[in-house]
């Protein structure tokens, strides 16, 4: 029986990606390889994907652009899955916007798993949208709308989070008022302190904040407190 999930691989390797493509397809999922950027950007313009599987080292463009490209242009979850393990490429990943970094080799079992993983948060995250129509735009309330990871600024227009932003932006709610401590967060969003991560959090914060300026003049309410953490700094409530 069929996932009823649509997978990309995005591989140079042939014999790898055949056999990906033959293990994945196995498993239930439609599954499309192709060998290069090029042929990337043509499957993503046919649209329909759940998942898209991205190598780092493509002959014509680095596979760390292809996941900006995918973050900013569509809603589909991102794994990258490579042979390059050091700190620097896995931070970089995560900047760009990955949903999950894998080394290579791994077991297609696991990648299977972590395939379902992310396209069943896909699914859960474009099956409910908010009626704009039922949102009335307020001077200063922020809407979280957790079924469908929505945040909805004052004057209505919805910012589409993924589920570490959502997270973030949960745990501000979270002291309506004050600001939450840099290391709770790490420790919560993270489940560990330390240079990696912390680097992740300043690059989660970046993006929010990007995503917020990029749709709407309404100011960004997310608020460093100078060696605290972050706050929420305007009225947010929870749909």
């Amino acid at each position: 029986m069929g996932t009823g999930f649509k997978v990309l691989i995005v591989e140079d390797d042939q014999d790898l990606r055949e056999s990906v493509v033959e293990y994945l397809t196995m498993a239930g999922f439609e599954v499309s390889g192709v060998r290069n950027a090029a042929e990337f950007y043509q499957a993503v313009a046919l649209g329909g994907w759940s998942v898209v599987v991205i190598d780092v080292g493509l002959p014509d463009q680095s596979g760390f652009v292809l996941v900006e490209y995918v973050r900013a242009n569509t809603d589909m979850k991102v794994i990258i899955l490579t042979a390059r393990d050091a700190l620097d490429d896995r931070v970089k990943g995560y900047d760009a916007g990955a949903d999950l970094y894998l080394i290579k080799p791994v077991d297609c079992r696991e990648l299977a798993a972590a395939i379902t993983s992310q396209a069943q948060r896909y699914s859960a995250r474009t099956a409910q949208q908010i009626p704009v129509q039922n949102l009335t735009p307020s001077s200063d309330l922020w809407v979280l709308a957790q079924s469908s990871w929505t945040l909805v600024s004052p004057d209505g227009t919805q910012i589409q989070l993924t589920g570490k932003e959502l997270q973030f932006i949960e745990l501000l709610a979270a002291h309506p008022g004050k600001a939450a401590a840099r290391d709770a967060l790490l420790l919560k969003l993270y489940q560990r302190h330390d240079e990696y991560t912390s680097r992740s959090l300043d690059s989660l914060v970046r993006r929010v904040r990007v995503k917020i300026m990029s749709v709407t003049d309404v100011p960004v309410p997310i608020k460093t407190v100078h060696a605290v953490g972050y706050c929420f700094s305007a009225t947010l409530r929870y749909m």
